[in-house]
């Protein structure tokens, strides 16, 4: 009886002391996985779907795609990358066309960087009016300052980037596009070419 009850009593402390180190360790693997999510969503990538066709036929309404926001943090954005940027508390994605220090214009439907034409393929058959930087709202020259973008959508109908906003802060910038994951039909991670 005694020594039953003894080896009763050791056995259900042995257990709770075992029950609690798997309860503390399982809420300290969960708490460094919500501290390893949030590090990713705020430096390093995130999530987001498209809600317009700004972007068509590159980026459709509905598509879920991953954003690079390194390429902000350690300006390695180019000519071509699809950004995604805030504007009046709206998400918008476009194409960066011209950056700092570079001249950009429209003639003739062409478009021409520091008066040669640009010739890649989101370039050509541009359905748009022409326009000099000095047209744009909140500019004042013809060369991009520091630190802003001039932004097209590849669907020239839609007017929501440079056209309609001027140039687009570096600082309103949030990422580049870097991958479409779904649908999956139309996985892509090269939007550049």
């Amino acid at each position: 009886g005694l020594l039953e009850k003894e080896l009763k009593n050791i056995l259900w402390e042995h257990m709770r002391s075992e029950i609690l180190r798997r309860i503390i360790s399982t809420s300290i693997s969960i708490i460094l996985a919500i501290i390893f999510v949030i590090f990713i969503q705020n430096f390093l990538l995130r999530s987001a779907i498209v809600h317009t066709n700004e972007m068509a036929p590159t980026l459709n309404k509905n598509d879920y795609i991953m954003i690079n926001k390194l390429k902000v943090t350690f300006n390695l954005l180019n000519e071509g990358d699809i950004i995604m940027y805030r504007h009046h508390d709206q998400i918008h994605f476009s194409r960066i066309i011209g950056k700092a220090g570079e001249s950009v214009e429209i003639r003739h439907g062409k478009l021409y960087k520091d008066d040669r034409q640009v010739n890649k393929y989101y370039a050509k058959n541009r359905d748009i009016n022409d326009f000099a930087l000095r047209d744009l709202e909140n500019t004042d020259g013809d060369i991009i300052p520091p630190d802003s973008f001039l932004v097209l959508n590849d669907n020239s109908n839609t007017l929501t980037d440079s056209r309609k906003y001027g140039l687009i802060k570096k600082s309103d910038v949030i990422g580049n596009v870097c991958l479409r994951y779904y649908p999956f039909r139309s996985f892509n991670y090269e939007f550049n070419k």
